[in-house]
């Protein structure tokens, strides 16, 4: 991983203020960038949070620390959740792993630590057996999106709960 990520394991209990401050804090970043993406957490933070505490229960979330600092967040999910089926519709599966929140703490971007956490991902999901990460973006995040084409393709944008754009990531078993 990039320089300065020493830790990233997953989220307990504990962590969930960690996990919320992040997203907050990211959700009032992106609104300054002109995008309304995870502008649920500023609006609604109490009736988004169970989500949240769910994937920690499910061990689906995962955080990065550094000197005992929270850097970033990421949530892998086995297995779609009601967001993921509405968004792939009869495609969703359990054989794909669904990415959710990854989230860098502003103090910290910059650094490759999403690229890094995304190598990350690719890397934890290939060795699960699923054969693909899937996941979205909401359409008028432009930066995010430049971001994630420059490492994917644009599988297709879709017009459910507003334009988002999805993106599937292959995962080639290595050769032996």
């Amino acid at each position: 991983m990039s320089e300065g990520i020493r830790d990233i394991r997953l989220a307990k209990k504990e962590d969930l203020e960690n996990v919320l401050e992040l997203l907050v804090s990211a959700a009032s970043w992106l609104q300054t960038k002109g995008t309304k993406q995870w502008d649920y957490y500023l609006t609604d933070l109490e009736g988004n949070k169970e989500e949240v505490i769910d994937s920690i229960e499910k061990e689906s979330t995962y955080i990065v620390e550094h000197n005992g600092i929270v850097m970033a967040t990421l949530t892998l999910e086995s297995a779609p959740n009601e967001w993921d089926v509405d968004v792939w519709g009869e495609e969703a599966g359990d054989d794909v792993a669904y990415l959710h929140r990854l989230a860098v703490h502003r103090d910290f971007a910059g650094k490759g630590i999403g690229a890094s956490l995304l190598d990350w991902a690719e890397n934890a999901m290939r060795t699960s057996g699923k054969k693909s990460i899937r996941f979205d973006c909401i359409a008028d995040n432009e930066g995010l999106n430049r971001y994630y084409q420059k490492r994917y393709p644009l599988k297709e944008v879709i017009n459910i709960h507003g334009h988002h754009c999805k993106y599937e990531v292959p995962l080639m078993k290595n050769p032996v």
